[in-house]
């Protein structure tokens, strides 16, 4: 395939006289012009012929089990170097079919020939390169194709125009841009119809041929770049030229815009690139809704995780206040009470009641759980406290109560007992202050 491209693109060129190694009137302007075409169609047979050949290739071509893993796609990059070297092998007819025509000795060039097919050759390597990128972004491909399609179709009607005129085909078809007579020249080099002329088509190249692969979703990086594809061969092109410096020159005035041409074949393409496939950016919408709702759905629930919480805690709180009121008052501590603690004898008899006008009533607990307690403190009482100090009270050498007989108070009561209660030690202090009872 890129052997057939090749010999039909330089059979047209030569047809159309826009190849031509002959010397001339404008002997210079033609080699330049030529070597520049040369190089071009080279590097572009070579991106063809890659680019048929795979899509000819259908089942023929490997397919990976995991085209995800490594070795898949080490496979997949091998598959398509072999075919980009098989389509710069084809390309070699152009080599014998340049430079046998170009072996006419020249006065600035003693060995054309080799000159000629050196840059076939160059394109031929550049083209090797470029077909690995069409291999793997079907935009960069069609950049190459439409690319081609423009440049020969302006090649056409350059050489339409100048046979009405009677002019030299030689000098009419310029490679990627129109030769305009009566044009405005920027700095005496840039023939600016020309250089917008570039300019333009190459952004709308980038940008049309870039849409369909866009718009299917591929590859956006690949999307993006291939507007780059179709100017940089033509702008290699030119620079392996290097056309001689000169005021109100064509072929200087492409050289110069060139690089530029590739700067806005990339503007188009990244423009594309950046709308996306179709519905990209109602996906991109439906997406940001999506992840509105869910955060929202997040910050309610841990809304109501919180509101729940402070709930329970009030819940607890009050269940906790509801316990300390149903709790009993605790009992006031008289101001006259001893913080010294005397044992007393559990069990013994109740009092009189004349007994309640004594201090011990003070001490009588509440009634609870239905039992009835004594008004007597020496019955109801383990320990007395004593507000004054804390010394030991004296052992007292009382009868220990036996059976059912009653036992005596340890201090008098207002009306007399039966019983005679047992004396007072001598030594006990009222009080604990250190002064004797009286």
């Amino acid at each position: 395939m890129a052997a057939g491209a090749g010999a039909a693109q330089l059979g047209l060129g030569y047809g159309l006289g826009i190849v031509s190694w002959q010397p001339t009137g404008d002997s210079a302007t033609v080699w330049v012009s030529s070597l520049a075409w040369v190089t071009w169609l080279a590097a572009s047979s070579t991106v063809i012929g890659a680019i048929c050949a795979d899509r000819l290739a259908g089942a023929g071509a490997p397919v990976p089990a995991d085209p995800h893993s490594f070795g898949g796609q080490a496979l997949v990059v091998a598959w398509r170097v072999v075919i980009a070297l098989a389509a710069a092998v084809g390309s070699l007819i152009i080599v014998p079919l340049v430079a046998i025509p170009a072996r006419t000795p020249r006065p600035d060039n003693v060995a054309p020939y080799f000159t000629a097919g050196g840059y076939a050759i160059a394109g031929l390597i550049l083209g090797l390169l470029v077909a690995v990128g069409a291999l793997a972004a079907r935009a960069v491909a069609a950049n190459i194709i439409a690319s081609s399609a423009w440049l020969w179709t302006l090649a056409v009607v350059a050489v339409a125009d100048v046979v009405r005129a009677d002019g030299n085909t030689a000098t009419a078809a310029q490679l990627g841009t129109w030769q305009f007579t009566d044009a405005t020249w920027v700095r005496g080099m840039v023939n600016l119809p020309g250089a917008l002329l570039m300019l333009v088509i190459a952004l709308l190249i980038g940008a049309l041929a870039a849409w369909p692969a866009g718009r299917r979703g591929d590859n956006r990086v690949g999307v993006a770049v291939s507007g780059l594809a179709g100017p940089l061969l033509v702008a290699i092109a030119y620079l392996l030229a290097v056309p001689a410096l000169g005021e109100h020159d064509q072929h200087m005035s492409a050289f110069v815009i060139a690089p530029y041409a590739m700067l806005a074949g990339l503007a188009g393409s990244v423009i594309v690139s950046a709308v996306g496939p179709r519905g990209y950016h109602a996906q991109n919408r439906a997406a940001r809704r999506a992840a509105a709702d869910d955060r929202d759905a997040r910050s309610a629930a841990e809304y109501s995780d919180w509101a729940a919480a402070l709930a329970e805690a009030d819940a607890a709180d009050s269940r906790r206040r509801e316990q300390d009121e149903d709790l009993p008052e605790p009992l006031p501590i008289p101001t006259g009470a001893t913080k010294s603690r005397e044992p007393v004898t559990v069990g013994a008899a109740e009092l009189d009641s004349g007994a309640a006008d004594m201090e011990s009533d003070a001490y009588a607990p509440p009634r609870a759980y239905g039992r009835t307690y004594s008004s007597d403190s020496a019955g109801n009482r383990a320990y007395a406290e004593d507000t004054v100090d804390d010394e030991p009270a004296p052992k007292l050498n009382m009868p220990a109560a036996t059976g059912t007989a009653s036992v005596a108070p340890l201090w008098p009561s207002a009306e007399p007992v039966t019983e005679e209660a047992p004396a007072k030690p001598s030594g006990r202090t009222k009080r604990g202050r250190g002064k004797p009872a009286e």
